[in-house]
């Protein structure tokens, strides 16, 4: 990792005529300021502050808005290399809102400072706009920024008890007097006497290199950057190649400072081949960057060499996507991300022929993914079936719980159950193992199961690549994707999915888990009869009626009651048991008929 140190600000970028002088040959950093020399000769040692041509320093000379900005995006990273593309991703993140600032040479740390979420666009603006960027920096201003740099904002919004006790604390601005407490708090900044702090004052060149200071040694950042060569969401590790070759796994922790192009993410977003800084404060981690650039692309092919000069190494690949030999080449990054079918590997470990999937990203190959031409995946499991216009995708579940899927070349052969088949004949739940050649899915054999299973229909969907049907049994519900070529009927006759309806009773066909038959009857209707019981058997909770029909007819129903059924004696007003029924009894009975049959979840008990 490098120090802080190493990436603190140039003052130079302030004024433009500045040049390096040590602090010792300064000849204006006198006695008069030996409360700043020393962190005046750290920083100039460094070559991170600067003087005048003419030797001096001027120590006792005000900053600008502009240059406060400047500076204290140096002082959280901005100026080390490690850091470049994120200023850069900033700006062109934030460009557009901070428009009519682009002529200020703290436009791009400004961005930077958005970025960081330190300071709102708006924030950066009125620092900004020509009108006031060459204004001279007070010190409640520098107390705010350097504040809001070392996170205050989160702390004041938890802590209100705080007590300014300045003598001048009235001439602070009221939104600045929590951003006060919390740098002087801090030490980062001093009152410009025991009792007061002088907000209005403003802040010199020797003062903002003892604050600068100041955040470096509270801070203590480090950087690692480098391309990810593995995301290990299990364990919460992440493993990134750095420009020397070496790989350096960090855990990640339930890191809430993760970041994607700008964006908070968790690591399942973080993908091989991104570029990735990882920011450390006092050996913790503070910060995780991951970066994509425009212009990103995969390409796939076969690999046919490689040319290595002073300048690295590009690679050949044969699109096999056609007949004819097509030869490309592709610039490869210097610490590029090579596996060879999974496993770590270098350029060498490649052999002509095999299939290579290269990922680039700003104009260099960044990732590197190398399998044999041809290889054969099993223990996979059919989770969906995909058409489009660019042809058929299976997405599969491999046997460690991950997520593949494959195109299907136009040549694929298929077997289900040993017997010759499509790829429609293929179900979700098929236990399956595949041929790939360059990539692509060229043989698969399928193993299914059949069962069936019955319920009341909670939801249907109904999609253009795989339609659900949703029943409840026992009180569960269960969801099965149905095929293509599903079968329906109703009530025994041909029908479609669009004839089912939600509370109808069915019995569904399931190959592994995907339906293949729907046989659905109506949608039950409810039922209220009352009638004199013939028959009772509590054994299987059957009881038969005769009641009075439509035209006077006596007619005979069976009834089944619910183990879970209510049964009210109304001339005692209590609950009773199945087994208090008896043949002669007048009783109403209310439930609902499902498959011609009537199954009754209340009985009252009339004589």
């Amino acid at each position: 990792m490098k120090k802080i140190l190493s990436m603190i600000l140039a003052v130079a970028m302030m004024v433009s005529a500045m040049a390096f002088v040590s602090a010792a040959n300064f000849p204006d950093v006198d006695e008069n300021y030996s409360w700043a020399e020393e962190a005046i000769d750290a920083l100039s040692k460094d070559r991170i502050i600067t003087g005048y041509e003419d030797g001096t320093f001027k120590p006792g000379k005000s900053i600008t808005r502009q240059e406060s900005i400047t500076l204290l995006s140096k002082a959280l990273g901005a100026s080390d290399e490690t850091n470049a593309s994120i200023v850069n991703l900033a700006y062109g993140i934030y460009e557009a809102d901070i428009a009519g600032c682009e002529d200020s040479y703290a436009a791009k740390p400004g961005a930077y400072m958005i970025y960081r979420k330190v300071l709102t666009p708006d924030e950066v603006k009125e620092y900004l706009v020509a009108e006031n960027r060459n204004l001279e920096l007070k010190r409640y201003e520098a107390a705010t920024l350097i504040a809001k740099a070392l996170g205050a904002d989160i702390w004041l919004k938890e802590n209100s008890g705080y007590i300014v006790d300045f003598e001048d604390k009235d001439e602070i601005p009221a939104i600045a007097l929590g951003y006060v407490y919390y740098a002087t708090e801090l030490g980062i900044m001093n009152g410009m006497s025991e009792t007061k702090f002088g907000p209005n004052e403003t802040v010199t060149r020797a003062q903002i290199a003892v604050m600068i200071k100041r955040i470096l040694d509270t801070m203590n950042f480090d950087y690692v950057r480098g391309m990810i060569s593995e995301v290990d969401t299990l364990r919460n590790t992440l493993s990134i190649k750095t420009d020397d070759g070496t790989i350096e796994k960090f855990g990640t922790g339930n890191s809430g400072a993760m970041y994607l192009d700008g964006n908070k993410v968790t690591l399942v977003d973080l993908a091989v081949g991104m570029e990735c800084i990882f920011t450390f404060s006092n050996d913790a981690l503070y910060q995780i960057d991951a970066i994509t650039y425009e212009g990103e692309e995969v390409v796939t092919g076969a690999y046919r060499g490689k040319e290595t000069t002073n300048a690295g190494t590009t690679i050949k690949l044969d699109d096999v996507s056609t007949a004819e030999t097509d030869l490309s080449k592709y610039k490869l990054a210097s610490n590029v991300v090579i596996s060879y079918d999974g496993e770590a590997a270098t350029i060498s470990d490649i052999k002509t022929g095999d299939y290579v999937v290269l990922r680039i990203s700003g104009g260099l190959g960044v990732s590197l993914e190398a399998e044999p031409k041809e290889r054969q995946l099993s223990g996979l499991t059919v989770q969906d079936i995909l058409t489009s216009s660019d042809g058929v995708q299976i997405v599969f579940l491999n046997k460690i719980g991950e997520t593949i899927s494959f195109a299907l070349a136009n040549e694929a052969t298929f077997t289900r159950n040993s017997k010759e088949a499509n790829f429609v004949d293929l179900a979700i739940g098929d236990s399956a193992t595949i041929t790939l050649t360059y990539g692509k899915i060229t043989k698969l054999s399928a193993i299914g199961r059949e069962k069936s299973t019955e319920g009341t229909i909670t939801e249907v969907t109904i999609s253009q690549n795989t339609s659900y049907i949703t029943i409840s049994k026992n009180g569960v519900n269960a969801k099965y994707p149905m095929a293509r070529d599903c079968e329906f009927t109703l009530m025994g006759k041909a029908a479609t999915i669009y004839d089912l309806r939600l509370g109808a009773y069915v019995k569904l066909t399931t190959s592994s888990e995907m339906v293949t038959k729907v046989e659905s009857e109506a949608v039950s209707e409810s039922l209220s009869l009352t009638g004199t019981i013939t028959t009772i058997n509590t054994a299987y909770g059957m009881v038969i009626i005769n009641y009075a029909g439509n035209g006077g007819e006596i007619v005979e129903k069976q009834l089944f009651i619910k183990d879970n059924a209510k049964i009210l004696d109304v001339s005692t007003n209590k609950i009773v048991a199945l087994k208090n029924l008896k043949v002669g009894n007048v009783i109403t009975a209310a439930g609902t008929e499902k498959l011609g049959v009537y199954e009754v979840s209340s009985v009252m008990i009339l004589q």
